[in-house]
């Protein structure tokens, strides 16, 4: 049935759940979708909002005669405003660095390897070398139930299976009702997490080589991949089709991490090859090259401010390196940690004040102003190699994963 506009019911009521979902209410969108009979899917979250803030925009300027009512909308990417921006003459303060402490351990079968937030950081998904994922509620973490032994008052809520070996990366859909995950077993898994008791994936992806990271386009609709293959793939999510990225301008190394801009419009990766190459989100050209960012070492992680101005880069040349992707200059360095680990990936923390990255040999995590580069603070040792970290996206804490086989959530006891 279509509405006056020409839009069926369904995409309509589609788009209203993705938008509950996206800011929180997940039950309610699940309950909204069982009534109406118009299943949930992995499309767009922010859709609905970004339509009616395109169609008022618009609205706007018609009535106050600037356009023409039937101009088109322009179509071109755009740097969000605000946010961390060095090239201020100066920045207030120095940042303070909380004071830590575990508030929630458990254990995998094997070395945990993969960690990451819900966006809106309810949600942890954890992942190891013994192929499981857990999935952990964070209230529950931060509220307790002391004494409690029901199943129901357990942070851990889900524990989920499919793969054949090492999970090496987990992300969350920004609607937060899908899991994936790669692995050594050269495949991605999708995870339905609205099923009340689903435990396997409902939707798969496979390659010729192991993937080592994977990140989901803001949109929801496009997961970026790579791994010991020189080529980053983008899967269409609802079509599972893969298209490859800059044909011609690949890497010549495998890659070790991929991520997107918080606006979409760049993907970032890294290579074992001693590069970073950022490509246009929406054409696949490679726009530019860092080559050698980090001395010709290995470049083991790449990541965005939250306003798309900066990469933050991590190399085993034991540098962690702020670049401004419009020009492709260095503007930042942060050094004093030993980065050594294949896996070694420097996060900012939810405000961007901090610059966060796990030392290699003295086990332990590392923090530096954002603006000056000052190192800070080491904080959270850990007995074994931390083979990953991942900040909250809402607030002053984040989660580790070890050799020990373990994950831990780190949090000051004032947030």
């Amino acid at each position: 049935m279509e509405s006056a506009t020409g839009v069926s019911r369904e995409e309509i009521i589609r788009l209203v759940l993705c938008q509950l979902s996206a800011y929180g209410y997940s039950s309610l969108s699940q309950a909204i979708a069982t009534h109406t009979k118009v299943p949930m899917t992995t499309e767009s979250n922010s859709r609905l909002s970004e339509l009616v803030s395109a169609g008022l925009q618009s609205e706007s300027k018609r009535v106050s005669g600037d356009v023409d009512g039937d101009a088109e909308m322009s179509t071109d990417h755009h740097e969000e405003t605000g946010g961390l921006d060095l090239s201020r003459a100066a920045h207030s303060g120095v940042a303070e660095v909380p004071q830590y402490r575990t508030w929630y351990m458990t254990r995998h079968k094997g070395t945990a390897t993969a960690v990451a937030f819900s966006r809106d950081g309810r949600y942890i998904a954890t992942g190891s070398v013994d192929t499981s994922l857990k999935l952990i509620e964070v209230d529950r973490v931060r509220n307790p139930q002391t004494g409690s032994t029901r199943p129901e008052d357990k942070p851990v809520i889900r524990t989920l299976y499919n793969h054949l070996a090492e999970i090496t990366a987990v992300a969350f859909h920004p609607n937060g009702l899908v899991l994936a995950s790669c692995s050594v077993d050269r495949t991605i898994k999708m995870f339905d997490l609205s099923a009340a008791y689903g435990k396997y994936s409902f939707q798969s992806f496979k390659d010729n080589y192991a993937y080592r990271s994977i990140a989901f386009h803001p949109s929801g609709e496009y997961l970026a991949a790579g791994g010991d293959g020189c080529e980053v793939r983008v899967y269409n999510v609802n079509t599972a089709k893969a298209y490859l990225l800059g044909a011609g301008a690949q890497h010549s190394a495998g890659i070790t991490r991929v991520s997107y801009a918080g606006s979409g419009a760049l993907v970032g990766s890294s290579s074992r090859d001693g590069s970073v190459k950022l490509w246009d989100g929406a054409s696949g050209k490679c726009v530019r090259t860092l080559d050698r960012a980090h001395g010709g070492q290995a470049v083991t992680a790449v990541s965005f401010s939250l306003n798309s101005k900066y990469a933050l880069t991590t190399g085993l040349d034991s540098r962690v390196c702020l670049w401004d992707v419009g020009s492709g200059r260095l503007v930042q360095t942060y050094e004093g940690a030993a980065l050594e680990a294949p896996s070694s990936e420097a996060v900012f923390s939810y405000d961007e004040a901090l610059v966060t990255v796990a030392d290699s040999r003295l086990n332990d995590v590392v923090s530096w102003d954002t603006y000056s580069g000052h190192l800070l603070a080491r904080s959270a040792p850990h007995k074994q190699l931390i083979t990953s970290i991942a900040p909250s996206p809402t607030t002053a804490a984040f989660m580790t994963c070890s050799a020990d086989e373990c994950v831990r959530y780190w949090s000051a006891d004032d947030v």
